[in-house]
């Protein structure tokens, strides 16, 4: 039925809800399902529309969604709570005051209707948000509930009014409930700080537990006066004034802070001294802060004092904690008081003021303050802090450079430019941090201090010039390279590339054309950052100007430019200077080939590797060549088929195992048969032996007698200290291993076994007699040998002769094969036939007259169903390529080199469109007339269901089969969300493509038999007599499928119920009965004979009835039916985004 839809949120735990109206006319019933169906909302005008929906419903949605929500453990409330909650927020909204009252009292009339705590407890919560007074009454009723005082406390707190004090006030009077309630009731007191409840909360002062007391406590630092002090602070006392389970020096600090917004301040003085005193003597540095911070907010005219007096402290926290306090009510005088104080104090308490005038000046409100502070008339600020750069205290030095770079005063940059000059290395490191995170134009005060500072100076100079990108100080650089020393220079040529521009292009080149050797590298990369601002293609061309200018002496020098150009002519100038230069330029070609950073330069890497005149690059150019295809960014499959022709040509034990560890990092099955092979070969048997057992392990989908086989040798020979463990690990994976032969290689790369000429196509051969067919068979063979051959492990097609066939046939299949076409061709095509039926297509993609440009992979046969792969994902010509191929029933899936191409798509018969594919028939290598090698043909059988029989009677009274569990021949319309799933049909709604699946007949009288699967909340429907468009339910006639005893369905109307006309005749009352539970499959019988109807569920009627009789009043859902008396039309699966099954479907058609 269309009026269900699936909620997409991840969320929610069953499938659809039922809508059964059109907006215009829905009920509060409706509205509710519609809410509930699209929680939670993915866009806020959706939900802004829902709520305001759910809204209108009043008292009858509120009730409604109440009653929905499920007892715990007895299912998820998550769509529900977003609703009601959602209704909660929408009306506490500006305007929306009757909304709210309205609201309240429907969360009231249900908190009196239910029963169970957690749904009382979920009421509470929303009156929490909205109720006002009007809730009081219902609420005090719980307070001495222990299950729900909490909530229900919390709600007259957050209420706030005078009326819910004095309600939670009532509660503690009438001591009524357990030590528990009492507690809940005491906690909100104090959150809503109830009026004139400090007397009766200082009655429970040392009664109850630790627990009971802390809340009282607290609740007292909420609510109390300077009447509590005296108990409050016997109570700190007695706690050593520490922390305790009862948090009483918390209470009691809080408790004076109130008392003093109070404007009591006298008492709260004598207090706070007080415990200042005491804490100081009980060495409690917290208690003591707090108490010191109390004081600093009492008097401002005596804060000054208080701070200064704290600043000669010994303990380093308590004087910290004085000036923090201190930034409350710091202002000009006091900067001036403590920077005075400071010139006298020592160097660690220097420290901890000079730092927190570096904290005050990163306020924006006081930096302008400090920075133009003065002491008196003849000292400012400014000049006493740089008078501390002076200080033997290297703590004291450090702390100043700091507040001064917060300061941020641009006339301190040369001071601090000064200390790369020190001797002092610790001096020159701090300078350089400094003018590093220095706010401002540093560049020309460390220009002017590397002349005459050290070589460390020195060198920190020339970072900060390359760190500031200062191009204005080239010469400085070029100084140091001129007259440094060794470690100088270096630094200076590392930081060259950094203070280099474009318009320094020219002098750069002639630097690097007259450098020594050891100058070389950082000249280049100065170049090419000179450049940088260049569009490649300019970069290029700029280089190759230069190049020539140079003259083939030193145009190598300019290679690894070229490399970062990454443009296609640059590639090919660096292959040519490799190829036929020597010595240095080819080294230098080399060496920009290493470095290039596209895949572009694998191949040339790759052709160097196998150059036996070469052979002195070999080494360096197959690991560059391996670490640029081994990237993460390509598929498994790509990967492995660049690591095998690297494999190839690898030389060394070395190069062996790096290959192997890549290959491991595939994770691909024929990653993992090919590491096996190298498992005999001790020098490389352990990387071999880890490929194989890490991606077995990690794939558990990998079985079969092949991979027990690799895991039992790599048990043998692993041989390194985790060994124990990794074969402890091997034995549980090959226990937990799926039985079964999984993959079977069906080419053993030797000779031809198992494999035979082509006779004809499948029909035709079905048509030959035995004596026939067999001599044909010798005849195709002949034919075949003169065509295909194996080499060097390879099966190959010479272009002449006819398809190579499988001599076994085969039903459901998964498959891997590498192909690979020769770019001599001609017109290099070829394919793969999946049931003796064409063809999963390989072409040379360069072929656009053909219309090859769509790539390999694609159903290229198809007609109706799609025959175009979905992306081009082939190798280039003359490169190996791997299919994983798919096919259960008709359908066909395709990965050619990890990408997905064809995605469960129908193959057609070719051979007789009317006809399904052949249900078992031979695996065929298409002869195209072009030479064609293959290899790693791998075939999986997988377990297939016996096609469904009629019964005999079944045959006997006429029925015929739609649907066997093998192929979907004889339905249409949606065949993506309805694919074929274990010999069913199964409706996927993941897929989100939509619409129905018809019957490619129409049926007008008839009896439709089929079995169902039903999943939680499952939602579907049979439409009979339906044309293909339009809402099968009016343009047709849909009986309901539906898991109608799902609670969210507990408020759909009797013509919506599973067997029902929908809308027109309702199922009996206890249709229930008839039903197996969710998750088993039940049997269905519609029987539609003119204008009566009948269902049937596992042999119970459960619905029968004349669709003329049940109109003639009108319809009973008040909507039009035009399709309803239709004379014939197609069956469908009206899919409503629920997963649904369907299997063993037949049909007699009645006259």
């Amino acid at each position: 039925m269309r009026k269900a839809y699936i909620s997409i949120a991840s969320l929610l735990l069953f499938g659809s809800v039922l809508m059964a109206q059109s907006p215009a006319n829905r009920t509060a019933k409706t509205i509710a399902a519609d809410v509930l169906a699209q929680m939670p909302a993915e866009k806020q005008a959706e939900y802004n529309k829902m709520i305001n929906d759910l809204k209108g419903t009043g008292e009858e949605g509120v009730l409604m969604l109440v009653n929905m929500i499920n007892a715990p453990g007895k299912g998820s409330n998550a769509q529900v709570d977003y609703a009601l909650s959602g209704l909660t927020h929408y009306v506490m909204a500006k305007g929306e005051e009757s909304a709210r009252l309205a609201t309240a009292n429907a969360y009231l009339k249900a908190l009196d209707l239910v029963t169970e705590r957690e749904t009382k407890a979920f009421i509470i919560r929303q009156l929490q948000i909205l109720g006002q007074d009007e809730c009081i009454d219902a609420l005090s009723a719980y307070l001495g509930d222990e299950s729900l005082s909490g909530p229900a406390s919390r709600a007259l707190a957050a209420i706030g009014s005078e009326n819910a004090g004095k309600a939670l006030k009532a509660g503690l009077m009438r001591r009524m409930g357990t030590p528990k309630t009492q507690k809940d009731i005491i906690v909100a007191i104090g959150e809503a700080q109830v009026a004139d409840s400090e007397e009766l909360l200082k009655a429970l002062l040392g009664s109850g537990d630790e627990s009971m007391q802390k809340a009282v406590l607290h609740s007292l630092s909420r609510v109390g006066s300077k009447a509590s002090i005296k108990e409050m602070a016997e109570a700190a006392a007695a706690s050593g004034y520490t922390m305790t389970k009862t948090n009483a020096n918390e209470a009691y600090i809080a408790l004076l802070k109130r008392v003093a917004a109070q404007g009591d301040v006298k008492e709260v003085e004598k207090a706070a001294n007080d415990l200042l005193k005491k804490a100081t003597k009980a060495n409690q540095t917290q208690t003591r802060d707090a108490a010191l911070q109390i004081l600093l907010s009492l008097k401002k005219e005596n804060s000054t004092k208080l701070l200064l007096s704290a600043l000669k402290d010994g303990n380093k926290e308590y004087r910290n904690a004085a000036l923090n306090f201190a930034s409350d009510f710091a202002n000009k005088e006091v900067y001036i008081e403590v920077m005075k104080a400071m010139q006298k104090a020592k160097p660690e308490v220097k420290v901890d003021i000079i730092n927190w005038i570096g904290r005050e000046a990163k306020c924006p409100s006081k930096h302008d303050v400090i920075k133009s502070l003065e002491l008196r008339f003849d000292l400012t600020a400014m000049q006493v802090l740089l008078a501390q750069l002076k200080d033997s205290n290297f703590d004291v030095k450090q702390a100043t450079v700091w507040t001064l770079v917060k300061i941020g005063d641009k006339q301190v940059i040369p001071v601090l430019a000064e200390l790369l000059t020190s001797d002092n290395k610790d001096v020159i490191l701090l300078g350089q941090d400094a003018l590093a995170a220095f706010n401002g134009d540093i560049d020309q005060a460390v220009a002017r201090a590397i002349p005459s500072a050290t070589d460390a100076g020195k060198i920190a100079g020339a970072e900060l010039l390359a760190m500031r990108k200062a191009t204005a100080n080239l010469t400085t650089v070029l100084e140091l390279i001129k007259s440094g020393s060794p470690e100088v220079k270096k630094a200076a040529y590392t930081a060259l590339k950094d203070v280099v521009s474009e318009g320094d292009l020219v002098n750069l080149c002639g630097m690097l054309e007259t450098a020594d050797a050891s100058a070389v590298a950082p000249i280049q990369q100065a170049v090419i950052s000179a450049i940088s601002s260049m569009s490649p293609a300019k970069q290029k061309e700029t280089i190759t100007r230069r190049m020539l200018q140079a003259g083939e002496s030193k145009k190598y020098l300019y290679y690894i430019v070229l490399a970062t150009t990454g443009e296609k002519d640059a590639l090919a100038t660096i292959v040519d200077g490799f190829h036929k230069g020597s010595g240095a330029a080819r080294d230098a070609a080399f060496e920009a080939l290493l470095n290039w950073k596209g895949i572009e330069a694998a191949d040339e890497l790759y052709a160097i590797c196998k150059d036996a005149s070469s052979s002195a690059y070999l080494d360096r150019a197959l690991k560059a060549y391996v670490k640029l295809v081994s990237n993460p960014a390509f598929t498994g499959e790509n990967r492995l088929l660049s690591l095998r022709k690297a494999m190839e040509v690898a030389k060394t034990d070395e190069q062996k195992n790096i290959i192997l560890k890549q290959v491991e990092r595939t994770g691909t099955f024929l990653g993992m048969l090919y590491a096996g092979e190298f498992l005999n070969q001790k020098p490389v048997q352990q990387a071999a032996a880890n490929a194989v057992m890490n991606i077995a392990l990690g794939n558990k989908e990998y079985y079969g007698a092949n991979v027990r086989e690799l895991l039992n040798k790599v048990m043998q020979v692993l041989d390194n200290p985790d060994a124990g463990y990794q074969k402890e690990a091997i034995k549980k994976h090959l226990a937990e291993m799926p039985q079964g032969e999984g993959f079977i290689s069906i080419f053993n790369g030797k000779d031809l076994s198992g494999w035979k000429g082509l006779v004809q196509n499948p029909i035709a051969r079905a048509k030959m007699k035995p004596a026939q067919l067999e001599k044909a068979q010798e005849k195709a063979d002949e034919i075949m040998r003169s065509g295909w051959s194996v080499n060097d492990g390879m099966l190959v097609f010479n272009g002449k002769g006819d398809n190579l066939c499988t001599d076994k046939q085969y039903g459901d299949f998964e498959m891997y094969v590498d192909w690979m076409l020769d770019p001599a061709g001609p017109e290099a095509d070829a394919g793969i036939y999946l049931r003796g039926t064409p063809q999963v297509q390989i072409w040379d993609t360069s072929r656009v007259n053909v219309g090859a440009q769509v790539g390999s992979g694609g159903l290229y046969n198809n007609s109706v169903n799609e025959s175009k792969p979905s992306k081009v994902a082939d190798n280039k010509l003359g490169e190996w390529n791997s299919f994983y191929i798919k096919m259960v029933g008709d359908r066909v899936t395709v990965i050619l080199n990890g990408e997905k191409v064809v995605d469960d798509v129908i193959l057609e018969n070719y051979w007789d469109r009317k006809q399904p594919i052949f249900p078992v028939e031979q695996i065929e290598l298409q002869a195209h007339g072009s030479k064609v090698y293959y290899r790693n043909i791998y075939v999986k059988e997988l377990e297939r269901k016996e096609p469904y029989k009629l019964s005999a009677e079944e045959q006997k009274e006429g029925f015929k089969l739609l649907f066997d569990g093998t192929n979907m021949h004889q339905w249409t319309g949606n065949t993506v969300d309805y694919t074929m799933e274990d010999g069913c049909i199964s409706m996927i709604p993941s897929k989100s493509y939509g619409g129905n699946l018809y019957t490619k007949d129409e049926f007008g009288n008839f009896i439709y038999r089929f079995e169902f699967q039903l999943t939680p909340g499952a939602n579907n429907g049979v439409g009979i007599r339906t044309p293909m468009e339009g809402d099968a339910a009016y343009v047709g006639m849909e009986i309901q499928i539906l898991d109608c005893e799902h609670p969210i369905y507990k408020n759909i109307t009797k013509y919506q119920h599973h067997g029902s006309v929908y809308g027109i005749i309702p199922t009996n009352a206890d249709h229930h009965k008839a039903f197996k539970p969710v998750g088993e499959w039940n049997e269905e019988e519609i029987v539609a004979n003119g204008d009566n109807i009948k269902v049937t569920v596992n042999g119970v009627v459960i619905l029968e009835g004349n669709i003329r009789d049940a109109v003639k009043n009108g319809t009973p859902d008040g909507k039009e039916h035009p399709g309803l008396f239709n004379k014939k039309g197609h069956i469908g699966f009206l899919g409503h985004g629920s997963p649904v099954k369907f299997r063993n479907i037949r049909i007699k058609e009645l006259k």
